[in-house]
């Protein structure tokens, strides 16, 4: 059997099939379609090839090779700082200079951590970096919106980092977010986010766990297998004006969620997202909700999904987070 679940924000459809259900041992076997190799050269992002890197732009630790997280210019970036954006045509279609800014954070010293194996507070600083950079680079004025992306493990490099990029547009994806939170409260004046979160709160079978200010569940549409969102209960539409203690119960639970997708899944490969306001007031919106969302790639999209744009999740949300929050 199958059914069709609509997703409230982007209102888009997915297909949940349960004829039978997958669980956490259908996706163990399962292996990228690639083999990840270590580079033969060393790593430029362990502590004591700091020369290797760009000059930092920001550290947390006591500076040279006593670091415990730093963020460096990124030597490919997507987007550059420098020039203007020289907005011009190719004929019918529109191009213009990428300016923006791209920098890595580099999560740790040591090569072989990962959130399921760093503690609460390491977390914590990774966290205080990225709020740190969000506050600089919003100063400047041509930047519209900053995204931060960690991929697991890395696709060049495993060696514990993520991407911080802070770009002239604002994606797709977000500006659908937003819209749809947008359209939400002019219809019923309320937060189409924080209206998920008593939803959630009162179905309860969907949440894996609840702190003083996030709840983590697997959303009502989930699109993939083990589809997690972390939101915090305080509406806020910016994510670097969390409070520390916000950012200490933050930290908190990426350790426990990370721990428990490595133990229930065998490590598995990931993607996460912060998604936030655009920065600048012409796009900024107060009704939006920041939060964090998190997809195991542990499947492949195949032709039906790419010709429909529908999704199909054979792992009901349910499920999922019954199995998630089962992990001792």
């Amino acid at each position: 059997m199958a059914e069709l679940r609509r997703e409230p924000v982007e209102r888009r459809w997915v297909i949940i099939t349960t004829n039978p259900p997958r669980g956490p041992a259908d996706y163990v076997p399962y292996k990228p379609p690639y083999q990840l190799q270590e580079p033969k050269e060393p790593c430029p992002f362990c502590a004591g090839r700091e020369g290797m890197t760009p000059p930092e732009v920001f550290s947390v630790g006591e500076g040279g090779e006593r670091w415990s997280v730093r963020v460096v210019p990124n030597k490919f970036p997507f987007f550059h700082i420098e020039g203007e954006f020289d907005r011009r045509a190719e004929g019918m279609y529109d191009t213009m200079e990428a300016v923006g800014a791209h920098e890595i954070v580099v999560e740790a010293p040591e090569h072989d951590q990962s959130f399921a194996t760093m503690d609460a507070r390491h977390i914590e600083h990774v966290l205080r970096a990225y709020q740190a950079r969000f506050v600089d680079l919003k100063r400047d004025v041509r930047i519209q919106q900053v995204l931060i992306l960690k991929n697991y493990p890395g696709i060049f490099n495993r060696h514990p980092h993520s991407h911080l990029l802070a770009m002239p547009i604002v994606p797709r994806t977000i500006d659908d977010e937003i819209w749809g939170a947008v359209d939400y409260y002019r219809r019923k004046e309320r937060c189409i986010f924080c209206d998920i979160l008593k939803e959630e709160r009162s179905a309860k079978k969907r949440v894996v766990l609840e702190t003083p200010h996030f709840l983590v569940f697997c959303p009502f549409a989930s699109r993939y297998p083990f589809e997690t969102w972390i939101v915090p209960k305080l509406h806020s539409p910016d994510y670097h004006t969390a409070t520390k203690e916000m950012t200490g119960d933050l930290s908190a639970v990426i350790a426990s969620l990370f721990s428990r997708f490595h133990k229930l899944l065998a490590d598995p490969p990931y993607s996460l997202l912060f998604h936030t306001s655009p920065l600048q007031p012409r796009f900024h919106q107060d009704e939006y909700h920041w939060h964090v969302e998190i997809r195991l790639r542990i499947g492949l999209r195949e032709g039906f999904e790419w010709g429909t744009g529908f999704f199909v999740n054979p792992t009901p949300p349910e499920n999922a987070a019954a199995y998630l929050r089962d992990v001792e």
